[in-house]
């Protein structure tokens, strides 16, 4: 599973607005993300990054606007449509239930099976991949529960993988990765040929590893485009209220964002 199974589509969202009774959670975004390409979103909390993504996985429709995979607006095709052609790890999902991470995993072929109908030699092979490709072999028949929040991040993704989604949402996947799993994970996913939407908190990485950023302020769109035109030390400035230093990563080349 190191490359994709499926080709990768193109993500439009399109002059997509989101409110919460009289708050508006996201004021008229549009983005593109190439197939293939990985886009990060970036601001602070509350910039709307989440919420955002939720109209991408179908969870919360958008007041105004439209989100659309390969020129297909999701929110008026199926559900099942969407399970098979956008896959989703989300920042918090239930631990308390008697499931074994194998189990968890297999759930990601849900979407492309009748109900009832049972794990075919092919599904069990795609969940074979994803495990290895995730180093979980060894705690496959562990109960989730068990798990520390970055196995049960791993776990997610593999999950997810197992769906061989065209589009990749992720909401904050570094969180409770230790270093090497955050570059590991981030490093698969450049490399990975999906298309990649990610809300990211850790400037530095995401300028490492995504082709496109997308800074977002009070549900608003600041800047969009490539690392160093996105991040700027007055952008950063504005949309954070610090003092930056921007610099170049002595190896990458990358845009390097330290304390002023």
């Amino acid at each position: 599973m190191s490359a994709p199974l499926i080709p990768p589509a193109r993500l439009d969202i399109e002059g997509v607005s989101l409110r919460a009774g009289d708050t508006e959670l996201v004021r008229d975004i549009s983005l593109q993300v190439a197939p293939g390409q990985m886009l990060g979103l970036l601001g602070p909390n509350g910039a709307g990054k989440s919420s955002l993504l939720r109209t991408v996985y179908r969870m919360s429709r958008p007041h105004t606007g439209r989100v659309l995979v390969n020129g297909q607006d999701v929110w008026r095709r199926p559900a099942g449509w969407v399970a098979r052609h956008v896959g989703a790890v989300l920042q918090d999902m239930p631990a308390e239930f008697p499931l074994t991470v194998r189990d968890v995993v297999a759930m990601g072929r849900s979407a492309h099976k009748a109900l009832l109908e049972p794990d075919l030699p092919h599904d069990a092979a795609l969940i074979d991949a994803a495990l290895a490709l995730q180093r979980l072999g060894p705690l496959q028949h562990r109960p989730f529960r068990t798990l520390s929040g970055g196995e049960r991040q791993r776990v997610l993704l593999a999950r997810a993988l197992v769906q061989q989604p065209q589009v990749l949402v992720l909401d904050e996947p570094t969180n409770h990765l230790d270093l090497r799993h955050q570059i590991s994970l981030l490093q698969f996913l450049k490399d990975s040929g999906i298309t990649v939407i990610a809300a990211l908190h850790d400037l530095n990485l995401a300028a490492m590893y995504c082709d496109r950023l997308c800074l977002m302020d009070q549900g608003r769109l600041v800047a969009e485009g490539r690392p160093e035109e996105v991040l700027t030390a007055g952008r950063i400035r504005a949309v954070y209220g610090i003092e930056p230093l921007i610099a170049r990563h002595p190896k990458t080349g990358s845009v390097w964002v330290l304390p002023g």
